[in-house]
């Protein structure tokens, strides 16, 4: 059969052709909007979350909401925060009422993405799975589907990418890859599918600034890539690997000639490296970095990235897996090197929240000693001044965030349960650990160690701010039993420490 418009003017096919377009465009839409809706779930969390301050007891049950999205694979996708400290998860999809039981299969807390698990196979009858599309460039339109508090009907917001940076996720306080958009999110979006013009996931929705309007956050495709590739490839979660350095721009004249920097060089001045980390042993300080994997180090540490403008430099780090090698060229005393790296995840000092050492704890004679975190000291409780933080925790956690050979964790002596033992010891709150026994704790298990292994018949506590603390180590030991229960403390250390 021939082609009936062959003799058609260009004008006449033109307008044909438009035509076409115009009555397939609804369809289209239609069919898009459809898979995303039967994608969509909507999730109820009960929660009972730790008190960071008696880590041996929860806050309370509570009852939260959610959102999230079918992937391939009967998986759920949602955000951390949305199932975290769950003691119950109960999910439905959009458009039903039925109500089945979910778990965690695995959790993220670092970048605050999870995924779900329902065993009842009836549940994905009838859905669809959202493909996973590219992190959207700015300007690029983008839907928001969810499902926010104060209904049971879903939401969709509109809006567009209003910036692409590496910034602080409020859940995990970790810098990764983020998306800002103008569509409103509102609690209860939180792990909803943020979706492109062409109906592939572009997102996780998780985060908002209360304070301005329509100004929210989402999780890029690529960062939610690299979660499940990280999950599929060894049968666990390894994260997001560091560098495991500190330092600062050559920038200054000065600075650009001490180090012998050429006119149309930029570097990076190593002054610190996390031990353990991925450049211990092979970085020194006062290297300058010079390039990273052949793309070189600029004046304000950015990098072009051809679908995103430009983003900062540890994004190549970021976006490789734990495990993976790294090229450095490096500038040693004038002379450019190359080294390679190991990338590994090795967390700080003092580590993000919801870390694995979350809710570690160890009591001697009602003395309470616990890791430092930043989940801790964000809800450690201050003084009048917001200003300050007792036992300079502050300090420890923002400028002093590295660990040494001697010091994997700070160990803080969070408080004091009353008894006759540590009579006059009531104030020794929030006070770091400087030395016990005339050693350094270097985590919380040597720390364990050295008290029991004591065989003095005192125990001597020095903080960091000189004061000391002595405890009749045997008395100690013969009330601890007593103590514990007279407060209401299951054990005197937590399982970690068993």
């Amino acid at each position: 059969m021939g082609n009936r418009s062959r003799g058609f003017t260009p004008v006449i096919r033109a307008i044909l052709a438009l035509v076409a377009l115009l009555a397939a465009g609804p369809s289209r839409t239609a069919d898009a909007s459809a898979k995303v809706l039967g994608s969509l779930v909507q999730i109820e969390v009960q929660a009972n979350p730790l008190d960071l301050v008696s880590p041996w007891q929860g806050t309370g049950v509570e009852t939260g909401y959610g959102s999230g999205v079918i992937l391939d694979g009967r998986r759920i996708l949602t955000a951390a925060h949305v199932v975290a400290d769950a003691v119950g998860i109960e999910v439905k999809r959009e458009g039903t009422t039925k109500q089945y039981t979910a778990s965690v299969q695995w959790i993220a807390h670092e970048c605050d993405l999870a995924v779900l698990t329902v065993e009842d196979r009836s549940f994905f009858e009838g859905s669809s799975s959202l493909a996973i599309g590219d992190t959207p460039r700015l300007e690029d339109a983008v839907k928001v589907y969810g499902f926010p508090i104060g209904g049971d009907s879903v939401s969709v917001t509109s809006g567009i990418v209003s910036r692409v940076e590496i910034s602080h996720y409020s859940h995990s306080w970790r810098q990764l890859l983020l998306v800002q958009i103008d569509a409103a999110i509102n609690r209860g979006n939180s792990g909803g599918p943020v979706v492109s013009a062409d109906g592939r996931l572009a997102g996780i929705a998780f985060q908002l600034i209360e304070s301005a309007e329509n100004v929210g956050y989402m999780i890029p495709a690529e960062v939610v890539n690299h979660f499940l590739r990280d999950i599929e490839d060894n049968g666990r979660y390894d994260g997001f690997p560091t560098l495991g350095v500190a330092g600062q721009a050559v920038t200054n004249d000065g600075l650009r000639k001490a180090y012998g920097l050429g006119s149309e060089q930029a570097g990076f001045l190593v002054t610190g490296i996390n031990h353990g980390g991925s450049v211990h042993g092979v970085v020194q300080p006062e290297d300058v970095i010079l390039a990273v994997d052949g793309t070189a180090v600029t004046e304000d540490l950015t990098m072009p990235h051809e679908r995103l403008g430009r983003v900062q430099l540890e994004y190549l780090v970021q976006m490789k897996q734990v495990g993976e090698e790294m090229e450095l060229t490096l500038l040693r005393e004038g002379e450019a090197i190359t080294r390679t790296v190991r990338l590994n995840n090795e967390p700080a000092l003092v580590p993000g929240t919801y870390h694995e050492s979350r809710g570690s704890y160890f009591i001697v004679g009602g003395l309470v000693f616990q890791p430092l975190t930043l989940d801790f000291l964000l809800n450690v409780p201050s003084s009048d001044d917001e200003d300050w933080f007792p036992g300079n925790l502050e300090y420890y956690a923002l400028y002093k965030d590295r660990r040494t050979p001697r010091r994997n964790q700070v160990i803080v002596l969070s408080k004091v349960l009353s008894a006759a033992v540590n009579r006059g010891y009531g104030e020794w709150t929030n006070r770091i650990v400087d030395s016990v026994q005339g050693e350094v704790p270097r985590d919380m298990e040597h720390l364990v160690g050295i008290v029991e292994g004591s065989k003095e018949p005192l125990l001597k506590i020095v903080a960091d701010s000189g004061d000391v603390l002595v405890l009749d180590l045997a008395r100690a030991r013969e009330e601890g039993e007593g103590i514990l229960e007279r407060h209401g403390v299951p054990a005197d250390r937590s399982r970690d420490l068993l």
